[in-house]
């Protein structure tokens, strides 16, 4: 990945919906050459999608933030991979310290924390399970410095 690479990077995070022209003519290309490096991106895997960012808050889902210790001889990724499959998860991380994966998860109201915890707590090869609610979110973007 070169400088023009992260120019086209910076610009979809701004605005995934402005058009390949728009970009072109910002950064001071063609649009085929947008056009080509967005495509080549895209099948390297580091440009994954697109998609609407919800203000979850004001739609009165809650933020829980998980930490679940994984039974010895169980596989952690596997593990993960049943918790990606429950619908309120959406960002599973494997982490260093005293629990092996970090979920954040996003409920339909704080009412509903509890039966998504229970949920993680049924999936085989979990053995603990360490929950907190959000209670405001100051800061919440997937947008990188690149």
């Amino acid at each position: 990945m070169d400088e023009l690479d992260k120019k086209i990077l910076r610009e979809l995070q701004l605005d995934a919906r402005q058009s390949f022209t728009k970009i072109a003519q910002k950064i001071k290309i063609s649009t085929a050459t947008v056009s080509d490096r967005v495509k080549r991106l895209t099948e390297k895997g580091i440009i994954c999608g697109y998609t609407a960012i919800l203000n979850t808050s004001e739609l009165g889902m809650a933020t829980m933030i998980t930490r679940i210790k994984i039974k010895s001889g169980y596989s952690i990724e596997e593990v993960g991979e049943e918790i990606a499959k429950l619908e309120e998860s959406c960002c599973i991380y494997h982490i260093t310290g005293d629990f092996d994966l970090m979920v954040i998860s996003k409920c339909p109201g704080q009412g509903n924390c509890g039966a998504v915890i229970e949920k993680k707590k049924e999936i085989e090869g979990v053995e603990s399970v360490n929950s907190e609610i959000v209670l405001k979110i100051l800061k919440e973007e997937l947008k990188v410095t690149l």
